[in-house]
């Protein structure tokens, strides 16, 4: 699988907080690291005991620009106080009015970076659950934006794929919110449209082993099992992918047996059995045809045959096997007894 190396920093980013998310739910991540900041070296948090103490020159700036109606000024009051001191008690305030106004401005990665400070250092907010909401919305606007052209080109991807941190952000800060599954499906399937397929897979899994019984687990399962069924190019490659897409098939058929997408996912499964039985034919062959080891090739038929007895591959894995009990010796060649035995 190739990784597209001008992606390398914020994939591995992504997959990171997956990791993190799926090893302990409770993980106490900043999400305010997780995106690029502009002029970093002069905003530094500071993370002393004192904020109250310094951040009061900001409050009485900013009683000034509220009493002259100037939401500007209060604008830039409130950047510098989450940037400075977000453990204020002001920050409260500053953190939901400016991330409702980067909200409404359609600036979503800079408001949901605001209202996390409300999670990260103020869970006892009245706005908390105000903020969550608008955090899910932030992301899920920004899936749906269209991107600006890079070089005078559009993004070939079906959805924004700048909301894939916001989304698996939002799963890992609050794992336990209704939307948290949903947020793990939309960033699976943002990664998917942007053939980050390593992005799609982490999410998936995390969707699927944490939360079991979601409305969205049987299409997590749906979409990994045709992520794995993509990447085979053929029954003499990617062995590991096509046992993959066969686990998650046959969980989704014992898992879902009245679902709308069962017989989609039926028919993808006796596929990926005929990929896996030809691949054995295909090593049966190379002992019987090349190596003339009849006892590792009657193995590798018999495989083809148990693991898919209704395919292609195992009428001739038998047709192999009848040859080998008959005695016909294998040849080499292009001759008439090659061909009148069926041997490729």
């Amino acid at each position: 699988m190739k990784i597209n190396f001008s992606k390398l920093n914020p994939l591995l980013l992504i997959i990171l907080t997956i990791v993190c998310f799926q090893n302990n739910l409770s993980a106490n991540l900043n999400p305010l690291k997780w995106f690029s900041e502009k002029d970093r070296t002069s905003e530094i948090i500071e993370f002393e005991n004192d904020h109250e103490e310094k951040s009061e020159r900001f409050v009485k700036k900013l009683t000034k620009y509220k009493a002259k109606g100037n939401d500007q000024a209060q604008q830039k009051i409130y950047k510098k106080i989450l940037n400075k001191y977000p453990k204020a008690s002001i920050a409260k305030e500053a953190a939901y009015n400016r991330g409702v106004y980067l909200f409404n401005k359609e600036k979503y990665q800079e408001a949901f970076k605001a209202f996390s400070t409300l999670k990260q250092y103020h869970p006892d907010s009245p706005q908390l659950e105000s903020a969550i909401q608008l955090q899910f919305e932030c992301a899920e606007n920004l899936m749906n934006k269209t991107k600006k052209k890079t070089l005078g080109f559009n993004n070939s991807s079906t959805y924004n794929t700048e909301s894939i941190p916001l989304f698996v952000a939002y799963a890992q800060l609050f794992p336990y919110n209704e939307k948290a599954p949903l947020a793990l499906l939309y960033s699976a399937k943002v990664s998917q449209s942007d053939k980050e397929y390593d992005t799609a897979i982490f999410s998936l899994k995390g969707l699927i082993a944490n939360y079991p019984n979601s409305e969205y687990t049987a299409e997590a399962y749906f979409l990994i099992a045709h992520i794995y069924s993509d990447f085979i190019k053929g029954p003499e490659y990617d062995l590991e992918s096509t046992r993959e897409a066969i686990r998650y098939c046959e969980d989704f058929i014992a898992l879902y047996p009245q679902h709308e997408d069962i017989k989609t996912i039926e028919v993808l499964y006796e596929r990926m059995l005929n990929s896996l039985a030809t691949n054995r034919v295909l090593m049966a062959d190379y002992y019987y045809f090349n190596k003339r080891d009849n006892v590792a090739a009657i193995i590798f038929y018999n495989e083809a045959i148990t693991i898919a007895p209704n395919s292609q591959a195992a009428i001739e894995a038998q047709e192999r096997l009848d040859a080998i009990e008959m005695g016909i010796r294998p040849t080499t060649g292009g001759n008439f007894i090659k061909k009148l035995f069926f041997i490729k």
